[in-house]
This record gives structure tokens, C-alpha cells and sequence, in this order.
């Protein structure tokens, strides 16, 4: 077995590497809360950000295609403005990192490069959100967005700072030799919470019917999660079953194809009823294929495109509502961007299936970070709050000796597909194909 040290040299390697935590950055900042559905806290430019001064200009911006496309194929939104937003700003942040870094060499710390970065991803994410989503209203929400940055920002590169201080990994990556620095002794997990567990039951446990609330409220509250997470379980469980039902009737390739081809069409439609009713069937054809979505997110984010339009009155005053003028053309504008926006969302939702392999070089590395991507989600350690650093390396160099690249003797083990298989696979073809000729006979037919 080669030493960790002597496989950097292979930049494809490292760069899928690096993007495999990309994706897993990415999906923990997918399901975090975010005011606008674009809004991210950026927390998944961290590897990138690390990447500064480990790889070469051209595997540097590989690694931010490869983060593009791996978070769109896993949060399925590869078809829509959420991904034209996601490439934007990430190209926008990695060539202001890399042309900061390289302009004031060690002069300027990682922390002015990850601040630098940030910002400029917010102000062209703002900038395009003018124009396909909010209009001039996108100016309203600039300092939200740009303190958003400021602060993760920082926050991302003092962590950085602190991982190339104490990673032995990243010593490895950058050719350095490794010296372990002397750092006083990690705060136990758990410390302050404790502090506080008892500080309460002192306040509160005074009395035995002070206890007997307490010992209520607990049992109310473990059952209520339980229900909850039983819930979740069996929604989760109904979706693995539709999932797999899909699998058996459709290829992830033909449809990819399919979905970029009613893509071209939504986009191209100009009938708002008919757009309307195409997001209804989208969203329905999404549900059946086992994805995860939230109606109310859609409700809520829809509305709030619709409202931010309407704040630029446009055409015939319909009416007002609590002091703001509702006018035709800036309601109509906000519905069909509203709409539009879901649909693509939709779209890619239905079409990007698991196993979808790209051509080329690119589609090589892509599926060698997913195949890291699975090792990081097998991690059987522990990140503990108090030493995200020295735990963080410790996975990374975990991860680093798992070669994800195929095997003659894998291949061998492929099975060949069943005729009944082939059958579906067929049927599922001639459904795409009726799916995508008919959204381009309707959009012609309702342009």
C-alpha cells in the first residue's frame, strides 16, 4: 500500500477528494433553514477555500465544477436557476480566492481570501436574482445577503486558518513537513450543557411538584419527537419504495436527456395557465419518483417571489392590501417568474436519478468523489464541538487511503441485464419520449 504522501501527485485524485466533501458540505447546508431559496451559508466553498494553495489553476477550478455538479445531482436541482446561481457564485468566490492569494502570496490570510470570496459570491448571486427572480427589489435584500457573507466568511476562514495549523493532512497536501502543534487540551463536549442541566435542576427542582412538571413536560415532549420521528420514518420508507420502483423502469442518462428536453420547453412556454398546470404535473411526477420535497416551502417560496414583485407597481391597479398596490402587470410578471422558478426545480427533481454518469474526464472525476463521498458517509469517528479541527483532519486522512477508481475484478462481478429489465428500461424510454414530445408540442401549440 502506497503512503498517503506519495498519491498528492495525482491532482484528479485530490481533486476528487476535495469535492467528495464539497457534496457532504452540501448536503448539510441543504437541509439547514435559509430565508431565500438560494441563499447559502457557503459553508460548502470550504474545501475549495482549503484548496487555494494545494492544487494547480486548472484542477483548482475543476474542484468548483465538480462541487457545481455533485450538490446539484444530489439535492436534484441540476436543471434549474438554483444551479445557475450555485456555478455563478462559485466560480465568482474561487477566482476571487485564487487571484487574492496568489496577488498577496501569504501577505493575506486565508481569512481576508474566504471574506473576499464570499462576498463577491453573494454580489453576483444578487446580481442575476435581479434579473430572473426579484427585479429591482433584489437591492432590498443586498445587505442581508452581503452581511450573510461577511460573517460566514470570517468564520469559515479562521477555521481554515486553524486547520493548516494542526492538519497533518493538509501538511501532507502542500509538501510541508508535519509538526504537531502544541494545543492546549480540547474543550470536553458536553461541558456546558451539563453546567446548565444542573443549573436548571437546582432552579427548577426545588419542590417535588417542581420535579413532577418537569418529569411531565419531558415524557410530553420524548413522545411528541417519537411520533414525529415514526412519521418520518414511514414518509422516508414510502419514498424508498417509489424510488425503486422508478429504478426499474427508467435509466438515469435517457432520463437526464428527457428532462433537459422539457427543460427547453418550459422555459420557452409563455401561457401562464398551461405553465401552471405543467408545475402541478411536475410536481406530481416528482412525488411518484420518490423525491423529497416540501409543499410549503414551495407555497412560501413562490409567494415570495410574487410579493417582491409586486413591489414595483406594473400596469392596471387590481386593488391594495394592507398599504401595497397590487397591480396587473407586476402580478402576472411574479406569478410567471414564481412559476417558473418551482417548475425548473420540479424538472430537475423528477430527471436526476441516482447513478447518473457524465461523459468525459469531468464525469470520470465526478463519480470518483461520489465514490469518496459514500467513504466520508461511512465515517464511523466522531466531529466533537470542541475539536472540529483535529477531528476533521483525522477523517480526512481516514478517507485519503480509500482508492474509489473501479477494478477489473469489480467489473467482472456486473451483472447482465434481465430481459424483464430490458423491457421496462424500454417502456420507460417510450414514456420519456411521449413526456418530452408532448411539452414541446404544447409549448408550440401555447406560445
Amino acid at each position: 500500500m502506497h503512503r498517503p504522501s506519495e498519491t498528492f501527485s495525482n491532482k484528479a485524485k485530490l481533486t476528487a477528494f476535495l469535492g467528495a466533501f464539497c457534496f457532504f458540505l452540501s448536503a448539510v447546508e441543504y437541509m439547514l433553514p435559509k430565508p431565500l431559496p438560494f441563499m447559502r451559508l457557503g459553508i460548502a466553498n470550504l474545501p475549495i477555500l482549503i484548496a487555494v494553495d494545494i492544487l494547480p489553476f486548472k484542477w483548482f477550478l475543476v474542484l468548483a465544477l465538480v462541487k457545481v455538479i455533485g450538490m446539484s445531482i444530489i439535492s436534484g436541482t441540476l436543471f434549474s436557476y438554483i444551479a445557475l446561481f450555485s456555478l455563478v457564485g462559485t466560480m465568482a468566490a474561487a477566482l476571487t480566492m485564487w487571484g487574492l492569494r496568489r496577488a498577496g502570496g501569504r501577505h493575506i490570510s486565508l481569512i481576508g481570501v474566504s471574506i473576499a470570496g464570499a462576498m463577491v459570491s453573494n454580489a453576483t448571486q444578487i446580481l442575476i436574482a435581479r434579473y430572473l427572480v426579484f427585479r429591482e427589489t433584489a437591492w432590498l435584500i443586498a445587505p442581508l445577503f452581503l452581511g450573510m457573507g461577511l460573517a460566514t466568511g470570517t468564520a469559515l476562514g479562521l477555521f481554515s486558518e486553524r486547520f493548516a495549523r494542526v492538519s497533518q493532512w493538509y501538511a501532507l497536501a502542500v509538501g510541508l513537513p508535519f509538526v504537531k502543534e502544541d494545543t492546549p487540551a480540547e474543550r470536553k463536549p458536553g461541558v456546558l450543557k451539563a453546567f446548565f442541566g444542573r443549573l436548571s435542576a437546582y432552579l427548577g427542582g426545588k419542590s417535588d411538584a417542581g420535579r413532577t412538571r418537569r418529569d411531565v413536560g419531558r415524557t410530553r415532549r420524548d413522545v411528541g419527537r417519537a411520533r414525529k420521528k415514526e412519521c418520518k420514518e414511514k414518509a422516508a420508507a414510502a419514498r424508498a419504495i417509489r424510488r425503486d420502483r422508478a429504478l426499474r423502469f427508467f435509466s438515469p442518462g435517457p432520463m437526464a436527456l428527457a428532462g433537459v428536453a422539457v427543460m427547453v420547453a418550459f422555459l420557452g412556454m409563455r401561457s401562464l395557465p398551461a405553465k401552471a398546470v405543467l408545475l402541478v404535473l411536475f410536481a406530481l411526477a416528482a412525488a411518484a419518483l420518490g423525491k423529497r420535497f416540501s409543499l410549503f416551502v414551495t407555497l412560501s417560496v413562490s409567494a415570495g417571489i410574487v410579493l417582491a414583485n409586486l413591489l414595483i407597481p406594473s400596469g392596471k391597479i387590481l386593488g391594495s392590501f394592507l398599504g401595497l398596490r397590487i397591480t396587473q402587470g407586476a402580478l402576472l410578471e411574479g406569478l410567471h417568474r414564481a412559476i417558473t422558478f418551482e417548475g425548473l426545480m420540479y424538472i430537475s427533481k423528477a430527471s436526476i436519478m441516482p447513478g447518473l454518469n457524465l461523459p468525459g474526464r469531468l464525469g470520470t472525476i465526478v463519480a470518483s468523489a461520489f465514490g469518496y463521498y459514500e467513504r466520508v458517509l461511512e465515517y464511523k469517528g466522531t466531529i466533537r464541538p470542541g475539536a472540529v479541527a483535529l477531528d476533521a483532519d483525522a477523517l480526512m486522512m481516514q478517507v485519503w487511503e480509500y482508492s474509489p477508481e473501479p477494478t477489473d475484478s469489480n467489473a467482472a462481478h456486473v451483472k447482465e441485464p434481465k430481459p424483464v429489465d430490458r423491457l421496462r428500461k424500454s417502456i420507460g424510454i417510450v414514456i420519456l419520449t411521449l413526456a418530452a414530445t408532448s411539452s414541446w408540442a404544447i409549448a408550440i401549440l401555447l406560445r
